[in-house]
């Protein structure tokens, strides 16, 4: 908090590099926080009931960063130029955000014991990287490029991270 309080004041100033490396160490706090609470409620949680239903609140917002590759690759072959690489850096934000949050998951399944629990957490990890992997595909047809995409996808195969067959 008080980062981003810092943060706010150095951007009223006009000072933006320093502000955003305040932003950017705020965000990465957060998120360690984050993957903290996760495996804490993971670990305490009383039934498998409960890790099962944070488990697809989990889910559910990794399918959301899923869907919305689709949707911004979609709007950016619709442009060209400047804009289009706008829609393109979102889209690489977004595929950060999804990483982030599997890697959250990535000790979770190693952790539970239920497998049932288990076997829902591979299903969503197979189900992402075939995401990533088909993004990566969707951009080569389109004569499009990203690093970041390609990045996290081979991130995510060397981290033993299998996608869905086909």
């Amino acid at each position: 908090m008080d980062a981003i309080e810092q943060a706010d004041r150095l951007l009223r100033d006009e000072k933006y590099q320093q502000a955003m490396a305040l932003y950017f160490d705020a965000s990465q706090s957060a998120d360690e926080l984050f993957g903290k609470y996760v495996a804490l409620l993971m670990k305490t949680a009383p039934s498998s009931a409960y890790r099962t239903l944070l488990l697809e609140i989990l889910s559910w917002r990794l399918r959301y960063y899923t869907t919305q590759y689709d949707y911004h690759l979609a709007v950016a072959q619709t442009l060209s130029g400047l804009p289009r690489e706008e829609w393109l850096a979102r889209l690489e934000t977004i595929l950060v955000l999804s990483q982030s949050l599997v890697e959250k998951m990535l000790p979770l399944r190693e952790e539970v014991t239920d497998p049932l629990i288990r076997t829902r957490i591979e299903e969503l990890l197979r189900d992402w990287v075939s995401g990533i992997r088909d993004l990566v595909d969707k951009l080569k047809i389109w004569g499009m490029s990203s690093a970041q995409a390609a990045q996290i996808l081979e991130w995510a195969l060397d981290n033993g991270l299998k996608p869905k067959r086909r």
